[in-house]
């Protein structure tokens, strides 16, 4: 008989502990062969045993093992020592730093989680021995530059703590890497099975480890200070080892999950933060700090890049989950200048990528130029930062002034884009950071109210929607955010105060973010496709947020008919969006056929529709048709297919508000309609 932990401790001893013992960090290549096939076999043994539990007939309701004895219940510090053995074995091996052995051990660890779960037993005190084995070698990587560290021990209880720091006295920042690794994918574990009372108990480990780091000298020992004159710190901040930088890596993909978590959206609608939230916001400016401090590096450029994304991920799904108040926004787009204003004021278009290694779009994806000293950033991460600072230039322009506030700055050019003025008014520091933005991207005489320059404006709109409409998981997610922006209208102009000349110059801005032209040039990047249209609202990707976009700007449109019938643009189009061919699209022939959303009524003869459709989708040809039709017509495509589909009951939700838009649309249309 034994008991299940000890069967555990027993398999690890069996199989790898004598590879332990011989006192060598490395391997020869017939003891790596024996190590790999022995990793494996304690991984097959460790699924079989979970097997056991999933089977009904393995084990009785009394906790009887049907293949052997009675499971022995055992006293919590025998578990807890069984627990360390494993873990310490396993961090001896992982310090070889075998990228093949670690990537089994890592699968172990995971297996060994799941393993407790399903025997509910010693789980947590797991977890706390897995983020132990994180800190460590961290403080170890401190206490070699000078910096004598201590870990805390785990809830009292010395056994533990001194036991792992003696197999992890030679432990480095890649050990950190790979358990950092293990828990995240531990954490997706958890989050596939939806077990709650597991991911609380993972969450406040989290926290524990979280609290615990000194991110403050972990911030400080690889950052460069302008008025260091130190010799040996320049040397060792020349270059930020790789192993950090993985480690970085997973301790942000770890937060970017647990972020995402819907855990966090009751304690928002509680109008409570949640600690971990807590702690994460303000943990922000150090950990941009550690993350993306020292030179992008020529042999880590891609993996810089990478933390750049992660940053970015972690920031915009953060914004989600906290309370905004002015301080944070300021201090946000402080720090959005800071890390991200190389990529916040890129081209938007005139740069060609090149990636050879990496597919397109990609967080790893970098372009050099002068000579290979300097990096351009990816797409991905330009739509990222632009995101980002919209959103918090449009919560700075939401929020409301203190009576003693308002009106505080005489003049936008008294206060400075990147100075945080308490007397300077939200809305006003939101206005300014969206003028220097775009002084960055617009040549100055697009801010000259006249026609001519109209066109230059309304293609760098364009621009910045095909920014977006390669990546469809955020471009809607933008769409939403422009709609947010109230400095559109007259009334918020005279509200803020604005003087002649202010009023002259964000009228100019704001005409670039109008939600009726934002839409119109929306649909002109999908080649006015109704198809693309239905792509969008029927996926689980973007349903949800392209059908709220339609709904809100069939709204706009319908309050503000002119100005949509009225607008013009002779710009071309560069969408790679293209309609989905089916079987149904194709003639007798075996052609494709261009049935067109821009096709109206059956009247028209074939060679005409197909004349109209051509024109739509045509960039010469567009001329002959205008953008309303376009629009017009390819709203009213997509009104008849959502008809036909909801009547077959093949429409994933029920449309019928979105319906009652388009019908209020086709009824406005009147005798302009098919």
């Amino acid at each position: 008989m034994a008991t299940e932990h000890s069967r555990l401790c027993s398999l690890i001893d069996h199989y790898l502990r004598p590879y332990t013992e011989t006192g060598s960090a490395s391997v020869t290549k017939e003891t790596e062969k024996e190590l790999l096939i022995a990793l494996s076999q304690v991984y097959t043994e460790i699924k079989l045993w979970m097997k056991e539990y999933e089977s009904d007939d393995s084990f009785d309701m009394e906790g009887n093992s049907v293949g052997g004895g009675r499971i022995i219940p055992e006293s919590h510090a025998a578990n807890h020592h069984c627990l360390t053995n494993v873990i310490e074995v396993l961090m001896v091996m992982v310090a070889m730093e075998n990228p093949y052995m670690n990537h089994l051990i890592g699968n172990i660890l995971v297996a060994v989680s799941d393993f407790l779960v399903e025997s509910e037993s010693c789980w947590g005190e797991y977890i706390n021995l897995l983020y132990l084995c994180v800190e460590v070698p961290i403080f170890n990587g401190l206490s070699s530059m000078g910096h004598m560290m201590e870990v805390k021990n785990l809830s009292g209880d010395p056994s533990p703590s001194s036991l792992l720091k003696l197999s992890l006295k030679s432990a480095s920042w890649s050990t950190a890497a790979v358990i950092m690794r293990v828990l995240h994918n531990v954490l997706k574990q958890l989050n596939r099975d939806l077990i709650d009372q597991f991911f609380n108990i993972f969450l406040e480990a989290t926290i524990y480890f979280i609290s615990n780091m000194p991110w403050i000298l972990l911030s400080e020992v690889y950052h460069v200070q302008g008025d260091s004159n130190s010799d040996r710190l320049l040397q060792m901040q020349e270059e930020k080892p790789k192993s950090i930088l993985i480690f970085q890596g997973y301790l942000l993909q770890l937060l970017c999950s647990l972020v995402k978590s819907g855990w966090t959206d009751a304690a928002v609608i509680a109008s409570a933060e949640h600690p971990f939230i807590f702690e994460i916001k303000n943990l922000l400016p150090r950990l941009l700090s550690s993350c993306l401090s020292n030179g992008q590096h020529s042999d880590n450029v891609a993996i810089c890049q990478y933390l750049k994304h992660k940053m970015l991920i972690l920031m915009i799904r953060l914004s989600n989950q906290i309370h905004w108040e002015h301080s944070i926004v300021i201090s946000w787009l402080d720090l959005i200048h800071t890390y991200f204003q190389d990529v916040l004021a890129q081209p938007m278009e005139g740069q060609e990528f090149v990636l050879d290694k990496y597919l397109e779009g990609s967080p790893f994806g970098v372009m050099t130029f002068d000579m290979g000293k300097k990096w351009i950033s990816s797409k991905h991460l330009q739509r990222l930062s632009i995101f980002l600072f919209l959103k918090c230039s449009s919560s700075l322009l939401s929020m409301k002034e203190m009576t003693d506030q308002h009106y505080a700055c005489k003049n936008l050019k008294s206060c400075s884009s990147y100075d945080m003025n308490p007397k300077c008014c939200s809305r006003r520091k939101a206005l300014l950071e969206l003028h220097e933005w775009l002084r960055e991207l617009l040549p100055g005489d697009c801010f000259i109210d006249h026609d001519m320059y109209s066109e230059k404006r309304m293609d760098f709109v364009s621009s910045f929607l095909q920014l977006y409409m390669q990546e469809d998981d955020i471009l809607f997610e933008m769409l939403l955010q422009m709609l947010c922006l109230p400095f559109y209208s007259e009334k918020f102009t005279n509200e803020v105060a604005l003087s002649d000349d202010e009023v002259r110059e964000f009228s100019l801005i704001s005409h670039l973010f109008h939600p009726i032209h934002f839409f119109h040039l929306f649909l002109a990047g999908i080649h006015y496709d109704h198809q693309v249209l239905l792509d969008y609202l029927i996926s689980k990707d973007t349903g949800a947020s392209s059908a709220e976009y339609l709904l809100r700007c069939l709204r706009k449109v319908c309050d503000s008919w002119n100005i949509f019938i009225e607008f013009s643009w002779s710009g071309k189009c560069r969408s790679r969006k293209r309609k989905k061919f089916s079987t149904d699209d194709h003639n007798s022939m075996g052609e494709i056929m261009l049935v067109s959303s821009c096709v109206s009524g059956d009247i028209l003869p074939p060679d005409t529709k197909r004349k109209k459709a051509y024109g739509c989708h045509n960039e010469d040809y567009v001329t002959q048709m205008s953008l309303f039709e376009c629009a017009r017509n390819c709203l009213f495509q997509l009104k008849a297919s959502i008809e036909s589909l909801h009547q077959k009951n093949l429409f994933p939700y029920n449309p019928l508000v979105l319906l009652r838009r388009l019908t209020r649309f086709q009824e406005l249309c009147g005798d302009d309609g098919p």
